[in-house]
């Protein structure tokens, strides 16, 4: 064996092996895998960036009728009841962390009682496993007869293919989930879509990002339902650690290499995953336009 194949031989062996440590320490082994019996032959999943304006204000009618991803903060837009989408995915398990608890409470609280007052039609609500633990959430979701909760984890897994398909196929944990879009277009392949379609997935942090005068990192999160989003200072989690550059840079590699591990994963089942975002930043996945 080669030394530079060795040394990724090696480097892969200790991830799995920290991959298992944190899914038994991380994980919820009751997470199941979403099950439907009538998708359909595609799917979108729609990103928040902002180009999905331009893309919902000219191809709407198009979109009503696909199965569709909503995620995150996608029902602040009105389009939310116009294109009625089949499942939903919130993320971040920061949303439910304690360490910021006014700011989490408060949003939580806003997003689930529009998702439970406006969805007049059945959808699938998916979330961390450690949403679980929070039962106020639950019971306002509970009020809505056509909403359909389901758990996923966020465990992030890393080391070899074989492992990491192993895993992913278990509901065991994710690529590094450091962007909404990962868990959903890994449900959407799960399920079995043979086309997944991504759009609104920009993705053009690097272009929004700077340091300012004193010397912290800022970025501008643009949204297609933002007016005017402002830059922002970034935090470690719920800490009140600001990131530093490095920090930052290093969280879109990661968000970009889990494209790649779920291209490969999207291979092994036989499902095609393209990229539909005009001037997005990912390279993993093939190029369409709608």
């Amino acid at each position: 064996m080669k030394k530079a194949s060795f040394q990724i031989f090696v480097e892969n062996l200790v991830k799995t092996i920290l991959s298992i440590v944190k899914i038994i320490l991380m994980s919820d082994f009751k997470v199941k895998a979403l099950k439907m019996p009538d998708v359909k032959e595609e799917c979108y999943v729609l990103g928040n960036g902002p180009s999905l304006n331009q893309v919902l204000e000219t191809k709407l009618s198009v979109l009503e009728q696909k199965d569709c991803f909503g995620v995150n903060f996608f029902w602040k837009s009105e389009y939310y009841k116009k294109i009625k989408p089949r499942f939903y995915i919130i993320a971040s398990t920061n949303y439910w962390a304690v360490g910021k608890v006014d700011a989490n409470e408060q949003g939580r609280r806003e997003t689930f009682d529009n998702i439970s007052k406006n969805t007049d039609w059945k959808m699938t609500l998916v979330v961390p496993a450690i949403a679980r633990k929070h039962k106020k959430w639950q019971e306002v979701i509970a009020q809505n007869p056509n909403i359909d909760i389901q758990y996923i984890n966020l465990t992030p897994i890393e080391g070899f293919n074989s492992f990491i398909n192993s895993a992913l196929k278990r509901n065991l944990g994710l690529p590094r989930p450091h962007n909404v879009l990962i868990p959903a277009i890994k449900i959407a392949i799960d399920l079995q879509y043979k086309n997944i379609n991504i759009l609104g997935a920009d993705h053009s942090w690097l272009k929004e990002i700077y340091v300012g005068s004193d010397n912290k990192v800022y970025l501008t999160q643009k949204h297609f339902y933002d007016n005017k989003p402002a830059p922002e200072v970034m935090y470690d989690g719920t800490s009140n650690r600001v990131r530093n550059i490095a920090d930052m840079l290093m969280k879109f590699v990661y968000s970009f290499k889990s494209y790649y591990v779920l291209k490969q994963y999207a291979s092994k089942n036989n499902v095609n995953v393209y990229n539909l975002t005009k001037d997005s930043y990912i390279d993993a996945f093939d190029r369409k336009t709608l």
